[in-house]
Order: C-alpha cells, then structure tokens, then sequence
C-alpha cells in the first residue's frame, strides 16, 4: 500500500515564485515541480535566482519534489553536443533545490521514423541516465506527444532497454494520442516513478479537472496503490487556463472543457477536483499531508 503526497506544477496558478508558494500553501501541497518563475524557465534561472527561490520555498515548508525541465524535448535530427550544456545545467539545478529527480522526455522523433531513430534515442538517454546517476540524480521519462516514448510500446521499449531510467505515467498525454491507459501504466510499472495529474476526453481532446475525463484518476491511483510501497507524488499538471509560459513548453492549442476566469482559480479547481477523487477512492489525508487508506 502506498502513501500518496500532493505536488504540483505551480507555475499555472501563478507566475512569481510568491504567488506559486501562496497557492500550493493554500490548498495544502508540500511539494513542487518547478517549471517556469517570474517568466523565465527553471534552468534559465541564474544562480542567485535559484537560491532565492530554494530560501523562500524552505522558508514556506515546501520541497521539490522533481524539477520539471524540458530535457529531451529536443528534435534527434540535431547535434546531441548542442543539448549537453542544458542537460548540465539541469542537474546543477537539481542539485541546488536539493531534489533527486528530474522529468525529462526522449526527443522529438517523426512517428514514421521511430525504428530507424530508435538507436540513437537510446544512445542519448544511455549517456544521459548515467551522468546523472554519476551526480546522485535519478532521470524520470515522461510520456509526451511527438517523442519517441508518445506510446506504451515505445516507453516500454525505453525502460526495458534502459533500466536506470524511471517513468512518469500522465494519462491526459496518452489520451491525446489515442492510447490504451491500461497498457500505458503497465509499461511505466516497469520503472515507475510517479505520476502526472490531467485528465482528458477521447472524444473531444479536451482537458478536463481529475474525473471528469476519461483518465480514470482514481483506478491508475488504486492501480499505484496496489504496486507501490513507497510514497509516491501526484504531480498536478492542470492545463486548465492558459498561463504565461505554456507556449514556451506546448505548441498545441489548449482546447478547455471547463471555463475560469483566472489561472488561480483554475488551480484551485483541479486540486480540489484530486482530493475528490482521492476522498472517493477510500484515502484520507493525514497530519503530515500523506494521502493513504
């Protein structure tokens, strides 16, 4: 049975790094990914940057949990050495902000020319996974549209070919492409690490508070539970209003079922719309903000 603790990207409730801690304090999360403060993306922060955000996060109670950097997202037909020096910075960042992980992706590949790319992805996430071991990081592959890892089968093929590799299961991403859940979390199983919170329609491809789609949050959850020992993070991704850095790290067009006025209040929506869930599936949260049965 595992123990399930909330975090979040905070960058989509708002963009200073008070208004992130202000909203995860206020809806009861102790952990963060961050992603984008005061506009700028995390590994573009300068290192006084970065020690002001780890002092007023200590300051707040909150940790982080994993560092949402956008390593991987990067196409394969360009030079590996012209990634490396993100990649570098990603894991001093890390290191500053005192977490062991890392969300990262395995590069955009055409979907036609997944096999004929297939060595190279691996080549790259090989060499990358063991540097990062080298620095006491562990690299958590996040399944993305557009990357060699969009499906199940794929990210199956990737933490079976690399172990030291882990997975990050989000529904909503799979749901946009079309794919079974049940075989995606089964794949991720393989490695798991922890879990990405946006829920998703099949039919319309519409994001959607936790359920109200078709991500079955609450069985993947149960699903986890069983699996799992460990404590385990709920990372909520909300995507549910358009916020200052999302063309930064999705061209997409964000297609809402829901309307809300602010980032804020559409933040405050998709936690409550967790701990529902949560609350109907049997956990309970304690003093400590663990989520168990």
């Amino acid at each position: 049975m595992a123990k399930f603790i909330l975090s979040a990207f905070a960058d989509e409730a708002g963009s200073s790094i008070e208004e992130q801690i202000a909203a995860l304090n206020e809806n009861g999360i102790t952990r963060i990914e961050p992603r984008n403060v005061g506009g700028k993306g995390i590994l573009d922060l300068t290192d006084d940057e970065i020690a002001e955000v780890k002092a007023k996060l200590d300051a707040a109670g909150i940790k982080t949990g994993s560092l949402g950097s956008p390593i991987g997202k990067f196409p394969i037909e360009e030079p590996f050495e012209n990634h490396l020096p993100a990649f570098r910075r990603a894991l001093e960042v890390a290191k500053k902000l005192d977490t062991k992980n890392i969300r990262m992706f395995s590069f955009f590949v055409a979907q036609d020319k997944l096999e004929e790319n297939r060595a190279e992805v691996m080549r790259r996430l090989g060499l990358m996974v063991k540097e990062a071991r080298e620095n006491g990081i562990a690299l958590c592959h996040e399944n993305e549209s557009r990357i060699y890892g969009q499906m199940p089968s794929e990210v199956a093929d990737i933490l079976d070919e690399i172990p030291d590799l882990y997975g990050i299961f989000d529904p909503a991403n799979y749901i946009m492409n079309n794919a079974d859940l049940g075989a995606g979390i089964k794949a991720t199983f393989k490695h798991f690490r922890y879990m990405h919170i946006k829920d998703a329609t099949y039919a319309e491809k519409a994001i959607v508070p936790s359920g109200m789609g078709d991500g079955r949050i609450g069985e993947i959850i149960d699903l986890i539970n069983d699996h799992s020992d460990d404590t385990v993070m709920l990372t909520l991704e909300p995507h549910l209003h358009t916020f200052d850095a999302y063309k930064s790290i999705d061209d997409k067009v964000l297609k809402n079922k829901l309307t809300f006025a602010t980032r804020r209040e559409a933040f405050d929506a998709a936690v409550k719309a967790l701990k529902n869930v949560l609350t109907e599936h049997g956990f309970k949260e304690d003093e400590n903000h663990l989520w168990k049965k």
